[in-house]
């Protein structure tokens, strides 16, 4: 009998365990967050035992996006490749590893003086690179799994794990520094990052067909909206059409403004709020995670409003509206926040804008898959990098920024940029497919 044609009650329940996908990579991402965000609380600490100024702070905390920036097409390939089950696994175990190192070092060893700046900004730099392939394989698993009109709320719901690992770092390293020490907060961390990323390993697969828990018709059901099956490895040929892609350049530039007027939030607002505003080291770390709580929430309703707006308008508009007004109004938020002069309304509009910041977060993956299938990690790599790079030279030039103009202009200035990265958007189209 036909199933079209069955009673209702005798046709095949599609499964959900797609959703299941997303709530593991969720997890990870929230791990991701707390391995990248430990070191911005300790860093005081770092900075008392090892004697760092604010610039040597700024080498080591740039040294991760360095190394993030470098290792995003790498790991955007090794996801189209080998696939998002064994990469991101042998990547979250590699974030633990390095995360223990950070906590292991010493200002001597067997007697001998180490210079704890280098090594700092060694494992930082390796962290970042292989924290790198995150992202570009989250995308590839998503291209995998999901169907079109689910994407950029799948992204969202990534987008709002990391929100909320960033949230949840500043307080709980904090409280684990003042009851056991800095070591130990790494040492926590590492431990967090092995149990999730275990259960990963265990229970992913790279494509939906090779998962024992989803239903027949649940595959119906992705098949239907994907542009094709299966998509090919990506060849010279489409490594030509990528290089003349309008659509690549324009996403690579308006994340790279994206990433440099976000830094400030990521890497310092902790110190701003507890050296330059005078608040407490727990109000700061308070202050400094309501950023995060704005990305939490920003990042699915972005999804959902691209979602939305995709199905609505389709191509360009659909896609690019919610960046568009998202990234500007952003800006506007970073600009007036450090004019405050009360902690709690100031470090509210910073989460104002970080939460405007990461609504954009999910168009600009959900486009990445539309416009390619086949080389969704890599494009993915190479515009994810560019935010990194821009997040990078922001981070490690901010010193400098704030001795001349000082730390409320040099965060405004800092801002400023989204509005250039919003404005970029009206220069992309998802309708214009590098696939061919």
């Amino acid at each position: 009998m036909n199933p079209t044609n069955a009673p209702p009650f005798s046709r095949p329940q599609a499964s959900h365990f797609r959703w299941g996908i997303i709530g593991m990579l969720c997890a990870v991402a929230f791990v991701l967050y707390v391995d990248r965000g430990n070191i911005t609380v300790a860093a005081p600490h770092l900075a008392a035992e090892f004697g760092l100024s604010n610039q040597a702070l700024g080498r080591v905390l740039s040294a991760f996006l360095f190394g993030y920036a470098v290792g995003l097409v790498p790991g955007g390939w090794l996801a189209d490749r080998f696939g998002a089950r064994s990469v991101l696994t042998v990547a979250g175990l590699s974030w633990a590893v390095i995360t223990v190192l950070q906590g292991l070092i010493q200002k001597q060893i067997a007697g001998h003086a180490v210079n704890a700046a280098v090594l700092l900004v060694f494992l930082r730099f390796l962290l970042g690179l292989c924290e790198a392939c995150a992202y570009p394989t989250f995308n590839r698993a998503i291209a995998n799994w999901m169907r079109r009109g689910e994407r950029a709320r799948a992204s969202g719901l990534i987008h709002a794990a990391s929100g909320l690992g960033g949230a949840f770092t500043p307080v709980w390293i904090a409280l684990i520094i003042s009851h056991f020490g800095w070591r130990e907060s790494f040492f926590l961390s590492a431990f967090l990052t092995v149990v999730v990323m275990l259960v990963w390993g265990r229970l992913a697969t790279d494509e939906p067909v090779q998962h024992k828990r989803v239903s027949e018709a649940e595959l119906i059901l992705i098949a239907a909206e994907k542009e094709e099956t299966h998509a090919e490895k990506p060849d010279l040929a489409w490594w030509k059409l990528l290089a003349r892609s309008r659509n690549a350049y324009m996403l690579c530039a308006s994340e790279f403004f994206f990433g440099i007027s976000g830094f400030v939030i990521l890497t310092w607002l902790y110190i701003y709020f507890e050296q330059v505003r005078g608040a407490g080291k727990i109000y700061a770390a308070v202050l400094s995670s309501l950023p995060f709580v704005g990305m939490t929430i920003g990042a699915p309703l972005g999804g959902a409003l691209s979602d939305y707006s995709f199905r609505r308008w389709g191509s360009p508009w659909g896609r690019r509206a919610v960046p568009f007004v998202a990234i500007i109004l952003s800006g506007v938020f970073g600009i007036l926040a450090p004019a405050l002069r009360n902690n709690t309304a100031s470090a509210v509009v910073f989460s104002l804008s970080a939460a405007l910041n990461f609504v954009a977060a999910p168009p600009f993956w959900a486009t990445v898959i539309d416009i390619t299938r086949r080389g969704t990690g890599i494009l993915g790599g190479f515009m994810n990098g560019s935010g990194s790079l821009g997040t990078a030279l922001g981070t490690i030039a901010f010193p400098w920024m704030v001795s001349y103009l000082g730390w409320d202009v040099a965060i405004e200035v800092s801002s400023a940029s989204a509005l250039i990265g919003g404005l970029l958007w009206l220069w992309i189209d998802s309708s214009q497919q590098i696939d061919r």
